[in-house]
């Protein structure tokens, strides 16, 4: 049986752009929706904008649980958003290859 386009961008609408759940709905694999995304812009236009959605979605309810004060969701903000404001676990510092990186930290005494 040949889907559609419309059945399959159906299905991903039904399943907010999640491949291999939309797949099950539509009793096939998820390489042909993968496939038929490589063909039809409708169809990967689809997926990207469902996607997007369930993300907004998730973004909402991050937001709740920050101004909820859950502390995993401040930590988690602080963790992605805030890295352009050091908000970070870890640095890395790289160099050109196979030459040595020095790093001179100073630490300022307090008077």
């Amino acid at each position: 049986m040949r889907l559609s386009n419309q059945q399959i961008i159906d299905a991903v609408r039904d399943v907010n752009g999640m491949v291999y759940l939309a797949a099950r709905k539509l009793g096939c694999a998820p390489n042909t929706i993968y496939n038929r995304m490589a063909k039809s812009d409708n169809i990967k236009a689809a997926v990207e904008d469902y996607r997007g959605e369930l993300i907004d979605l998730s973004e909402q309810k991050l937001r709740q649980a920050v101004l909820n004060s859950e502390p995993w969701a401040v930590a988690l903000v602080l963790k992605t958003l805030g890295k352009k404001r050091g908000y970070v676990e870890r640095s890395e510092y790289a160099g050109v290859k196979d030459e040595p990186i020095e790093i001179k930290v100073t630490v300022k005494k307090d008077d």
